[in-house]
């Protein structure tokens, strides 16, 4: 069974996400991958200082590019591949500490998981994944070397070190996570058991790579505002939520409407993980290592301030955990693998949703028919597939639940593709009142004013958003393309090229630049 094990391990994999190689680039796909990820894999420098810290990862999309293009049919192989290879290096990592039978068990309930979908399927979501595989891999090795001094595993550890951490951020925790295993494995809890020395390298090693990330990056910026205690309640809720869709597999979404403030339910949460980490520790051996795993890498993750609060993929490696222990206390008999049977299925359906955008954001606003964010990326994503009287009513749903002002915005380009410019004009206008110096909707109606051949108006209404947004690219492009039909050569030079200052791969970047070119004058 255990040299069969990788074969049936990777066979399930690709036989469950065989569905999901032709789903498209949704949500942030859009930015990470198809606007920001580099492009050119023969200068690596460019993606070391585009963003040093996730390099191994950006090489990655690199080569897709590179292969492919933007197909995301190569982007989908190479993320499975990721996953598959992380079953096996989970499945390796289980079978030093369990039976064969329950480190079977293990990696195949955890790697056949419907939760692991944002981090196999989500294209966005691979930096986890691939996080993930490091950290396995160096988990792996450095038992071994504990176990039985080898140069070779120590070193092996620490290269897949170095590759974590210029991977994803989360990788700071490997140095905890490896002591766990010394401490609750190899030692039986006793701490003067630990060889402390051989940290030294490895802590050493991710300070200064991370170091010099935070140096020159800083710590990454709350998405939204939000007080310490908020975060911290509110996200120990968001673990109750991942412990619940790992154990009970039903009402995954790509967004969670979990509010980000304190709740009572989120402080009976606090108090609860905390009684959990108490008993596991005093349990030692495999629950305390799987309870390591499974709260290392969500405490790391809780730390950056995120306006989704339970983004699933977050949870990738942390379930791995989880199953781990559960591993642990079942019995070692066949009727168990009906187990991850039945989540192959599950996993199955929910690669189903990812089939298209609005089908994945359609899902949501089942989940949380609540949530105005729901309701506007489900907008977003009818308006992206040109179903423009459903994506305006998602969006009147998401600006009557919370008065986003983005959700006129949308609206009224709903309405111009439908050939109601004054309904068009009404939405922007409401935008207005709202958020007086809204710029979207100012470059909107100056946008409809020149549609309309209204040339004052619409110069008028570009000048307007730049006195609320000066380095606008869309206001400074409009009034390039405005002075040059114009024959007003120095105000269309000035605007255009302060379009490409803001904006320099922009949508319009090509337009400008010919423009220019036409004028006689370099970019």
């Amino acid at each position: 069974m255990i040299r069969r094990a990788p074969l049936l391990i990777v066979a399930a994999i690709l036989v469950v996400w065989a569905n999901s190689v032709n789903s498209p680039f949704v949500y942030d796909d859009k930015v990470e991958v198809v606007h920001r990820a580099i492009r050119d894999i023969t200068t690596p420098m460019a993606w070391v200082l585009y963003n040093p810290g996730r390099a191994v990862l950006l090489s990655t999309y690199a080569v897709n590019w590179a292969v492919g293009g933007l197909d995301p049919r190569g982007y989908h192989l190479v993320s499975i591949a990721i996953h598959a290879l992380n079953a096996v290096l989970a499945w390796r990592l289980a079978l030093r500490i369990l039976t064969p039978g329950r480190a079977l068990f293990a990696a195949l309930t955890w790697s056949l998981h419907p939760m692991v979908t944002e981090g196999a399927t989500y294209l966005s979501g691979r930096s986890d994944a691939l996080v993930a595989t490091w950290i396995l891999l160096a988990l792996g090795l450095w038992i071994d070397d504990s176990r039985t001094p080898s140069p070779r595993a120590r070193a092996g550890a620490l290269a897949a070190t170095v590759l974590a951490a210029f991977t994803k951020e989360t990788a700071a925790i490997l140095p905890f996570l490896l002591f766990a295993a010394d401490l609750t494995l190899v030692a039986g809890g006793r701490l003067a058991l630990v060889e402390r020395r051989r940290y030294r390298p490895l802590v050493l090693l991710l300070v200064m790579m991370i170091g010099a990330q935070l140096l020159r990056s800083g710590w990454p910026a709350p998405e939204v505002p939000r007080s310490a205690l908020d975060h911290v309640v509110s996200q120990a809720a968001a673990w109750a939520l991942y412990l619940q869709l790992w154990l009970v597999p039903w009402g995954q979404s790509i967004l969670h409407g979990l509010p980000g403030v304190a709740s009572g339910w989120g402080v009976a949460a606090a108090v609860g993980f905390g009684i959990l980490t108490v008993v596991a520790i005093r349990e030692r051996g495999v629950t305390a290592f799987a309870a390591t795993v499974w709260a290392l890498p969500l405490t790391m993750a809780s730390a950056i301030v995120l306006r989704e609060t339970v983004p699933e993929h977050r949870a990738y490696l942390s379930g791995f955990g989880l199953w781990l222990f559960i591993a642990s206390r079942v019995p070692e008999r066949w009727p168990i693998f009906v187990v991850p049977l039945l989540l192959a299925g599950l996993t199955v359906r929910r690669n189903q949703d990812w089939r298209d955008e609005p089908t994945l954001w359609g899902s949501a606003t089942e989940r949380w028919p609540e949530s105005a964010s729901a309701w506007y990326g489900y907008g977003q994503s009818l308006k992206f597939a040109s179903r423009w009287s459903e994506a305006e009513a998602a969006l009147q749903t998401s600006y009557k639940l919370d008065g986003r002002i983005e959700a006129l915005d949308d609206i009224g380009i709903c309405r111009v593709q439908q050939g109601d410019a004054p309904g068009a004009r009404s939405a922007w206008e409401r935008a207005l009142r709202d958020e007086p110096g809204h710029c979207p909707a100012l470059n909107n109606l100056a946008e409809l004013a020149h549609a309309e051949g209204d040339q004052r108006a619409a110069t008028s209404g570009f000048l307007s958003t730049l006195r609320f947004c000066p380095d606008d690219p869309i206001a400074h492009y409009g009034l390039g393309m405005l002075h040059l039909d114009a024959h007003e050569s120095d105000r269309a030079r000035f605007h255009l090229r302060a379009y490409l200052a803001a904006d320099p791969g922009g949508i319009h970047a090509r337009s400008a630049v010919s423009a220019l070119s036409a004028l006689g004058l370099a970019p």
